[in-house]
C-alpha cells in the first residue's frame, strides 16, 4: 500500500477496484463528499496510476457525459497458493482476482523444507505465465498463523512454530504474504465474492477442519477458529480428538463423519462415499449427515445471536452435506432461537480447493493495493 495516498484515496480506489467502474458523481454521492473534494483526493490516485479514466457514459440533463474512473485489473498479477496435506494449489490472477491459470500438484512430503521448495517452484512457473511483474504472492494454511510469518499450529500439517514466510522469502523475490486459510476466503468473499455488497456477513466452513470469519461494517473481524470448532452441539455426543464431547468438530468434520459411518458399516468408508449412501437412504449415513447438519444450524445460529450478524456463508469442502439434509439444518437453526433470528436462511456456496488458492491471491491483493 502507497503511504503516501491519503487514507480517503485508498477508500476510494478500494471501493472502485471492488465495485467497479464509477463516475466522480456516483462516487461523492456514495461517500457523501462534495465534488471539489472528491476531484482533489482522486487526483493522486490518477497520478500514481491506480485509477484511470475509461469510456464515458450517458448521464440525465442535457445529454451530458461522465467519465468513468476504473482500475486496469490486466495490468496487474498476484499468485495465491492453498496449501493442504494431501496437495498444492495454486492459481495466478489479476487485480480483481480472475483466474488467469491454475495447478495442482500432490505435496511432496510435510518435512518443510521439501515444501518451501515445492511452493517457490509453483510460484516460479506462475510467475514464468504472467508475462509481467507479480505484484504479490499469498500463501495460506489451515491452523493459527502468527503475525504473518508464522505457522504457528497447523495440525493438518503437523507443524509448529514454523517460520513458513521467512524460509520462503529466501526463494522467492515477490512480495510475500502468510495468512490462516479461512481468512484468505473471507476476504475473497468479501471483496470479489457474495459478501461484496453487504457490510455484515459471517463465513462459516466445513470439511476436513470448521473455519470461522466475520466482516462486520466492511472491516474483517480477527476470529478465532475454537470457539465455533468446538462449540457444544450435543453433552452425549461423540469425542472430538482434543476431548470435548458432541462439539461441532467430533460432527461435522469429513474424517468424524466417515470414521463414524465405517463404524456402523464394519468396513473403511470416505466421506464423498457416506453423502452418496445417505442420499439413497442409508439409515447409518442418512442419520449422521442430518446430525451434522442440525450442528452446522445450531452454529449459525449461534453466530447470529453473537454477532447480529443474519447473513451467513456456508462454504468448504464438505458444504453438500447441510444440500443433502436442509430440514436438519433449519432444525438445529431455530432449535434455541425464535424465528426473528434466523429469518435469512444460510448462503450455500460450495468452493473447491482452487478458491481457497484464489482466496490466498485476495491477502496479497489487500495486502498491496493501491
Amino acid at each position: 500500500m502507497r503511504p503516501d495516498l491519503p487514507a480517503s484515496s485508498r477508500a476510494i480506489a478500494i471501493d472502485v477496484l471492488v465495485h467497479g467502474a464509477q463516475s466522480r458523481a456516483q462516487l461523492a454521492k456514495k461517500t457523501g463528499l462534495s465534488a471539489p473534494t472528491l476531484t482533489r483526493l482522486v487526483r493522486p490516485l490518477l497520478d500514481a496510476g491506480v485509477l484511470v479514466e475509461s469510456e464515458s457514459v450517458r448521464t440525465t440533463g442535457r445529454g451530458r457525459s461522465s467519465v468513468l474512473l476504473d482500475v486496469v485489473a490486466d495490468d496487474h498479477r498476484y499468485v495465491g497458493v492453498k496449501l493442504t496435506r494431501e496437495s498444492i494449489y495454486a492459481v495466478l490472477t489479476n487485480l480483481r482476482a480472475e483466474v488467469l491459470a491454475s495447478e495442482m500438484l500432490p505435496e511432496p512430503s510435510l518435512d518443510v523444507p521439501d515444501v518451501v521448495s515445492c511452493v517457490a517452484g509453483v510460484v516460479s512457473r506462475m510467475e514464468d505465465r504472467a508475462g509481467r511483474p507479480v505484484r504479490g504472492v499469498g500463501v495460506t494454511v489451515g491452523g493459527r498463523v502468527d503475525k504473518g510469518e508464522t505457522v504457528a499450529d497447523s495440525p493438518f500439517l503437523d507443524w509448529h512454530e514454523v517460520p513458513f514466510r521467512t524460509l520462503l522469502a529466501e526463494q522467492v523475490d515477490a512480495p510475500l504474504f502468510l495468512a490462516n486459510d479461512v481468512v484468505g476466503l473471507t476476504m475473497a468473499q468479501q471483496w470479489f465474492g457474495y459478501g461484496r455488497t453487504y457490510p455484515d456477513f459471517a463465513l462459516l466452513t466445513v470439511g476436513a477442519g470448521v473455519g470461522y470469519g466475520l466482516v462486520i461494517n466492511h472491516e474483517l473481524v480477527p476470529t478465532l477458529v475454537s470457539p465455533i470448532g468446538h462449540l457444544p452441539v450435543d453433552p452425549h455426543g461423540p469425542l472430538c480428538p482434543a476431548g470435548h464431547r458432541g462439539c461441532m468438530t467430533a460432527f461435522v468434520t469429513s474424517g468424524a463423519m466417515a470414521n463414524t459411518v465405517s463404524l456402523a458399516h464394519g468396513r473403511l468408508t470416505t466421506y464423498d462415499e457416506v453423502l452418496e449412501l445417505a442420499e439413497a437412504g442409508d439409515p447409518a449415513a442418512a442419520r449422521v449427515v442430518a446430525e451434522a447438519a442440525h450442528a452446522v444450524g445450531r452454529a449459525t445460529a449461534a453466530i447470529t445471536s453473537l454477532t447480529g450478524v443474519d447473513r451467513i456463508i456456508l462454504s468448504g469442502e464438505g458444504v453438500r452435506l447441510v444440500e443433502i439434509a436442509p430440514d436438519s439444518l433449519r432444525a438445529g437453526r431455530v432449535q434455541y432461537a425464535d424465528e426473528q433470528v434466523s429469518v435469512l436462511d444460510p448462503v450455500i456456496r460450495p468452493m473447491d480447493f482452487l478458491e481457497w488458492a484464489r482466496g490466498a491471491a485476495v491477502v496479497a491483493i489487500k495486502a498491496s493495493f493501491p
